[in-house]
C-alpha cells in the first residue's frame, strides 16, 4: 500500500467538515484509507495508525491541514488526493438576496458582524476551543461546542462565564441538539411537540426524541450539555441552565432528561430544581432502579421507558405503569426457527455498536446473560479511522470475527441514522452480514434496532426493509432489541 499526504500550512478547517469530506473520500474504489485533519499532537496521536505517520505529518503543526489517501495504486492515489484537496478547500458560496454569489464569511469575527445570530457552533482542536467559546459568548452567542480535548477547568470557566451573561454552552465534546426544530450536529427530523429534552448522551438523546416522534409526540427543544456536565466537578451547570430555561418557556409543558447516572451532587441538584419546577418530568439514568420521586416526577433506568411515561404525561394517562412503547413478543415464530440451527457452541451475545449510549443501554440489559458489548466509537477503535456514525466500514471487521466465533448466538447492532451519520448506514451493515455469513457458514442471528425516522434523509423505513432484506431481525427501539438477544440466549 502507498500512503500520499499533503500538508497546507496555516489551513484551519471545522473536523464536522473534514470527517465528512473524509468518509466521502474513502468510498471510492480502490482506496483504503482517508484522512483530513488538523494536525494537533491529540490528533496525531489518535489518527494516525504507525504506517501512515511519515515525517511530513510529524512536523506537521497544530495549524496545518493534514490530507492523506492509502492505496495500491499509484497514479488513482495522486488523483484521488488532488481531488480531496478540491473537495476541502474549494470557496464556499452562498446565494444573497438577488440571487448573485456571495462569499460567505472567513472569519467568526466576520460572521458575527454580517449574521443576526444567537448560537455560535465551535467544532476545532480543543486546545483552541475554550478561546473561540468565550469569543463567542462575549458576542452575545450561546455556543455549542463539538470541540472535545477542554480541560475541566476551561469547562467550568466557560459555564460560568455563560451564566453570568444569559447564556448558555452546549458541551465540550456535544454531539447533538435540536434547538427550535434545527437540528445541530448528529441529530434527526423530529416532529414539534411540547416535550423540552436535555442529554448528556448523543445517541441517547436521538433515540429518546426519535422513540417521542413515532409515538406521535414531539419537543420543544433538546439540548445537549456534553458528557462531563453531570460529573462530580461540573456538577451539572449547563443542565441547571437548560433547566431554567425549558422551565421557562411556555411552550415546553414537561420536561425529559437523558443521561448516564450522574454524580451524587449533581443529580441532587437536578431534581430538586425539576421537583420546583411544577413541570411533570422523566428523568432517564441509564441503568438507575425506576422509582417515583413525586407525584409527577420519575427517575427510570431505561431510554424506552423514560419515552412511554412521557408519552403518556403527554396523552394525559397515568404513567406509573407506562414501561415500554411497544408491546413485547421475545421470540418470534420464525426467530425460534432460527435458534434451531445454531450449534450447541452458541451461546453468546456479541454487540457492535456505533453509538455509545445505546452499547451502554445494552449491556446493562444483558447483564445477566453471557455477552460482550463493544463501543466501536471508543477511542480504541476509532485510532486511525473515523467514528463509526460517519464511517461504519469500520465495524465490517468486528462482524466478520463475531460469526467466525463459534460461540456467537446473536449479532447486535445499532443503526443511527440522520445529519452526521453515514448516507447508507443500514447499507453497509447489510453486506458486512451477508458476506460474514458467506465466509463462514454461520447461524448466527443477528438482531439490529434503527435510531431515527422517516422524515431523515436516509430514511428510516427503507434502512429498516435494507436490514430485513439481508435477514436481520429490527426492532423498535434499542432496549427491545437488547432484551430478544438476552432472551434468545436465556433460552439456548
Amino acid at each position: 500500500m502507498a500512503v500520499f499526504t499533503k500538508i497546507k500550512p496555516q489551513f484551519y478547517q471545522d473536523s464536522l467538515k473534514l470527517m465528512r469530506v473524509s468518509a466521502e473520500v474513502k468510498e471510492t474504489p480502490g482506496i483504503k484509507q482517508a484522512f483530513a485533519f488538523m494536525a494537533t499532537e491529540i490528533n496525531k496521536k489518535t489518527r494516525m495508525q504507525a504506517h501512515l505517520m511519515s515525517d511530513e505529518v510529524k512536523q506537521a503543526k497544530a495549524d496545518d491541514l493534514v490530507l492523506l489517501v492509502e492505496c495500491d495504486d499509484n497514479e488513482l492515489g495522486k488523483k484521488i488526493l488532488d481531488e480531496f484537496e478540491v473537495k476541502i478547500t474549494s470557496s464556499v458560496q452562498a446565494k444573497g438576496d438577488n440571487d448573485e454569489d456571495e462569499a460567505l464569511p472567513a472569519t467568526f469575527e466576520q460572521g458575527a458582524a454580517q449574521l443576526d445570530a444567537n448560537l455560535a457552533v465551535i467544532s476545532i482542536p480543543g486546545p483552541y476551543a475554550a478561546v473561540q467559546t468565550m469569543l463567542a459568548l462575549r458576542n452575545g452567542m450561546n455556543v455549542h461546542l463539538f470541540s472535545d480535548n477542554v480541560s475541566i477547568e476551561e469547562e467550568i470557566e466557560i459555564k460560568d462565564y455563560a451564566k453570568e451573561r444569559g447564556l448558555i454552552v452546549m458541551g465540550p465534546d456535544c454531539g447533538t441538539s435540536i434547538i427550535s426544530g434545527v437540528p445541530i450536529c448528529f441529530a434527526n427530523v423530529v416532529s414539534t411537540g411540547n416535550v423540552g429534552v436535555i442529554g448528556a448522551s448523543g445517541t441517547g438523546l436521538q433515540e429518546f426524541t426519535v422513540l417521542l416522534d413515532k409515538a406521535g409526540c414531539g419537543i420543544t427543544h433538546a439540548i445537549g450539555v456534553g458528557g462531563r456536565d453531570l460529573s462530580e466537578e461540573v456538577a451539572g451547570r449547563t443542565t441547571l441552565s437548560a433547566l431554567e430555561l425549558l422551565i421557562n418557556d411556555e411552550s415546553t409543558k414537561i420536561i425529559a432528561i437523558v443521561s448516564k447516572p450522574p454524580a451524587q451532587l449533581a443529580g441532587e441538584k437536578i431534581i430538586e430544581a425539576v421537583k420546583k419546577s411544577g413541570k411533570p418530568a422523566v428523568l432517564a439514568f441509564l441503568g438507575a432502579q425506576p422509582y417515583k420521586v413525586s407525584d409527577s416526577t420519575y427517575i427510570v433506568g431505561t431510554i424506552e421507558e423514560a419515552a412511554a411515561k412521557t408519552v403518556a404525561i403527554v396523552r394525559g394517562q397515568n404513567p406509573d405503569n407506562a414501561t415500554v412503547l411497544y408491546e413485547r413478543k421475545l421470540l418470534s415464530d420464525k426467530i425460534k426457527a432460527e435458534m434451531g440451527k445454531l450449534s450447541a457452541q452458541a451461546k453468546q451475545v456479541k454487540g457492535l455498536f456505533t453509538g455509545g449510549t445505546l452499547a451502554s443501554e445494552a449491556k446493562y440489559i444483558l447483564k445477566n446473560v453471557s455477552s460482550s458489548i463493544i463501543d466501536l466509537g471508543d477511542d480504541e477503535y476509532t485510532r486511525g479511522s473515523l467514528h463509526p456514525m460517519i464511517d461504519p466500514s469500520n465495524r465490517s471487521q468486528h462482524v466478520s470475527t463475531a460469526f467466525s466465533d463459534p460461540t456467537t448466538a446473536v449479532l447486535l447492532c445499532d443503526v443511527v441514522i440522520g445529519y452526521g451519520s453515514h448516507q447508507d448506514p443500514a447499507g453497509m451493515l447489510a453486506e458486512d452480514v451477508k458476506k460474514a455469513r458467506e465466509e463462514s457458514n454461520s447461524n448466527v442471528i443477528v438482531i439490529a434496532s434503527v435510531t431515527g425516522t422517516d422524515k431523515d434523509p436516509q430514511n428510516m423505513l427503507g434502512q429498516v426493509k435494507t436490514l430485513e432484506d439481508a435477514g436481520i431481525f429490527v426492532l423498535p427501539s434499542n432496549q427491545y432489541a437488547a432484551e430478544v438477544a438476552a432472551e434468545i440466549v436465556k433460552q439456548l
